[in-house]
Parts: structure tokens; sequence; C-alpha cells
């Protein structure tokens, strides 16, 4: 399988565990799922826990959105080139 370059871009609490807003990645798998897998290492295994449900599905405090487009699951593909934007979803009142 070849790796894939995406664009990461993230907001909120996500740049806050990566450190940084935006990131040019290289990963092995073609998944939403193997990119956080990417950013876990990144972020020294501090990422998961925080955006990840306990049945390892994105936590609903959180988006992911692909060329524009959301992605309500972490099995969506990425290509070579995309732009990814990393979101936490803003509540409280």
């Amino acid at each position: 399988m070849s790796s894939v370059r995406v664009t990461v871009t993230a907001f909120g609490l996500w740049q806050m565990i990566l450190g940084n807003k935006r990131w040019r990645v290289e990963t092995e798998g073609h998944t939403l799922r193997d990119l956080i897998n990417r950013l876990n290492e990144i972020a020294s295994s501090k990422l998961e826990n925080e955006v990840l449900a306990s049945d390892g599905s994105l936590d609903p405090k959180f988006r992911i959105f692909v060329n524009g487009n959301a992605c309500d699951t972490l099995s969506a593909t990425v290509a070579d080139g995309d732009d990814v934007l990393l979101f936490s979803v803003i509540d409280g009142g």
C-alpha cells in the first residue's frame, strides 16, 4: 500500500494536543482512522484518549472535514493531497 500525504489544519483542542495548527502528514493507510493513528503518534499518544469515544469512533464533540465535506465515520478515505480540517464543537451556554 502506498503512503498518502495530506494537509491537516487543527483547531481548538486538536491544535492544543498536536501543538501546531498546520501539519503536512504522511500516513500508510487511506482512512481517517489511519490518519488519527498517525496524529496520535505525533502527539505522543495523547490524542486518542481525547477525541475518540470508548467504542473507537470519533467523539461527537469533534468534527473532521475532508476537502470541505463533513465525515461522519473514521472509515472515510483520504487521498494524496487532501485537505483535512479538525474541529472541536463549541458548546455550553
